[in-house]
């Protein structure tokens, strides 16, 4: 049951194609460079996958992905906040050497790349209203911030 629906192609520099290869995930391939220019349509494009499907997890696919400053950086970090507040996983998969090395040195790679647990399609329990889910989430750890002198 894959779905896959319309590539946003608003900037040059970015393309961004949304999947759902299952009921409980939404698969984000993003191409292209992730900077100032263009983070606002990856963050929008991040928040509907949130606010459209409501799935158990979100894979960010940075395969395609040449360029990703710090704008991306807190991007990524503010929909991953968010999904965890709506017990969704928001992950990356897939960075190119350059954009991993970039989420190791800040210190963010283990955040954003931490394993997918407990899949599961979204399906009320008694009690609970239709369109939400009970789960535990993993809260990430504080980051440290290096100062140079």
């Amino acid at each position: 049951m894959s779905t896959t629906l319309p590539a946003v192609t608003e900037s040059p520099q970015l393309h961004i194609a949304m999947s759902c290869p299952s009921l409980f995930e939404v698969r984000v391939v993003v191409v292209g460079e992730i900077d100032l220019a263009t983070v606002e349509l990856l963050r929008d494009r991040l928040l509907s996958a949130l606010r459209d499907h409501s799935p158990a997890v979100v894979d960010v696919d940075l395969a395609g992905v040449t360029f990703l400053d710090c704008t991306g950086i807190g991007a990524l970090l503010a929909v991953h906040t968010i999904a965890l507040r709506s017990v969704c996983q928001l992950r990356v998969s897939h960075p190119q050497p350059i954009v991993g090395r970039v989420l190791a040195v800040t210190g963010v790679i283990g955040v954003l790349t931490a394993p997918i647990e407990n899949l599961q399609p979204l399906r009320p329990e008694s009690g609970q209203r239709s369109g939400t889910r009970s789960a535990t989430a993993t809260v990430a750890q504080p980051l440290g911030v290096m100062v140079a002198a």
